[in-house]
């Protein structure tokens, strides 16, 4: 199979593993968004603070090394496993006898069980790490959707069960704690990779030596994604965490779950062909126009469309989140443009780069945060989007000399795209002026969205278009 199909087979298992299973979360998250009040959703966010820092800590970038690497041994997979396996037993103790201080610091006593319990993901993701790997670095998206769409039904299910008999912020640990769990068991069934007693310290310091940079970048920047959780909690109130959550929580199906599919897509594929450069630009451009023709319309018309759809999904008490949201959704723009830049960086080997950008990155956010608690959540966002910005052009800044591709192409690139989003996105908001009821407006403004978008893609002649018809088709017959 060439590398054109091969990305685009990757592509719509992927799209379809959002659409599915972040779908079918996105419709769980809402009957619990109604279930749940505002506190409780809060109390979450503090969860995954601490599990994302912790799973960062685990990975310890041994993931993406063994992607990058060409040839895998057998002593390199094992020495990962076992690192990986007692690194999660100790964090996972670590955070089991720190779960009651870090409850008190939160003044929420109800946090150390919660830690307590659903800390076991670490050592249940740390089980599944290798197999992962494997299906990633070989392209096997196929049933690693099959996989994420499974757990996604049965978890989201127990915790709809578990809200409904009044368990509360319990049915979200449930949540958290059975899908990895369910994902673990399959792919150890379905993967015949088994661990052996091997380990090897030329394996470990020649894949060390790699990930640790990649391991400090991306605490650096898990943290930075996540402090505002802890900032949100400690200095304003568990309700205003529990906006924030709410508002992240209807961006993440969609700004977060497009990065990851061309993160997960284009780093191996660009690793194979990392040593031709003319070759590595061209499909560079290629991920970064399809990058942004599909994030954003999908998230500008999310700004139009947010007042109609949070009253209409989750109902009139979680009015606060509607500007959260609408706000993250701008920041989010950029968001797949730089991880696609930081992957360039990994492709070729440069990960001391990576995490020096990350540092440089999170000095200038300093003052932000520094800020947002005197000023208010409000500040912290506008912040945020002012930040994105600045994060893009920073992570670009070695991908001209990488591959000759310099800001301005990018920009005349991603230009006619840009412009075709805002105009659709403007069309959508003047629909909010004729004062119908949600359900028809928000119904409007989809349809005439879509046509809207799709009518300007043909008149610009945009290329992309031709290809996500191709992607979309083959996402709807592999459903079929």
């Amino acid at each position: 199979m060439s590398l054109k199909n091969k990305a685009i087979s990757s592509f719509n298992w992927t799209i379809l593993d959002g659409l599915v299973s972040q779908g079918f979360l996105f419709i769980v998250g809402i009957v619990l968004a109604r279930i749940l009040s505002p506190e409780e959703i809060g109390i979450i966010g503090y969860l995954t603070v601490f599990l994302a820092i912790a799973n960062i800590i685990v990975e310890a970038g041994f993931g993406s090394a063994l992607i990058r690497k060409t040839t895998v041994s057998v002593k390199d997979y094992n020495t990962v496993f076992f690192i990986n396996l007692i690194t999660a037993f100790g964090l996972y103790i670590l955070l089991y006898f720190t779960a009651e201080i870090i409850a008190s610091f939160f003044e929420t006593p109800i946090l150390k069980e919660i830690l307590q319990l659903a800390g076991a993901v670490l050592i249940i993701n740390a089980l599944s790490l290798i197999h992962k790997t494997q299906y990633t670095k070989f392209l096997k998206f196929k049933l690693q959707a099959i996989v994420s769409v499974t757990a996604a039904a049965i978890s989201g299910i127990c915790a709809l069960i578990m809200a409904y008999a009044g368990y509360g912020v319990w049915s979200l640990v449930a949540l958290a704690v059975v899908r990895p769990a369910i994902v673990c068991i399959v792919y150890w069934i379905t993967n015949d990779w088994r661990p052996k007693w091997l380990f090897s310290c030329n394996s470990f310091k020649e894949l060390f030596d790699f990930g640790y940079k990649l391991l400090l970048a991306n605490m650096i920047n898990t943290i930075y994604h996540n402090i505002f959780y802890i900032v949100i909690g400690k200095y304003f109130s568990t309700a205003s965490l529990g906006f924030y959550t709410r508002a992240e929580q209807f961006k993440t199906p969609v700004s977060s779950n497009i990065t990851a599919a061309i993160q997960r897509i284009s780093f191996p594929i660009l690793s194979t062909i990392k040593d031709d450069e003319e070759r590595l630009k061209i499909a560079f451009q290629k991920f970064i126009r399809f990058a942004v023709y599909i994030n954003f319309p999908i998230l500008l018309g999310l700004i139009a469309m947010a007042k109609p759809m949070v009253f209409l999904l989750i109902g009139e008490k979680w009015e606060t989140s509607i500007l959260y949201f609408q706000l993250l959704c701008i920041a989010g723009l950029l968001y797949p443009l730089q991880i696609l830049h930081l992957n360039l960086l990994l492709v070729k080997g440069h990960s001391n780069l990576n995490l020096r950008l990350e540092v440089i990155k999170k000095l200038i956010l300093v003052p932000i945060i520094i800020l947002s608690i005197k000023l208010g959540i409000l500040f912290m966002i506008y912040g945020l989007v002012f930040f994105a910005f600045i994060e893009f052009f920073i992570n670009s800044f070695y991908t001209r000399k990488l591959i000759g591709y310099s800001w301005k192409e990018q920009f005349m690139d991603i230009l006619p795209i840009l412009f075709l989003s805002i105009v659709t996105s403007l069309i959508m908001f003047s629909i909010l002026y004729f004062k119908l009821s949600d359900l028809i407006t928000f119904i409007l403004q989809i349809i005439i969205g879509i046509f809207a978008f799709i009518l300007g893609s043909r008149l610009l002649n945009l290329p992309e278009f031709d290809e996500v018809y191709q992607k979309v088709q083959g996402v709807f017959s592999k459903l079929v």
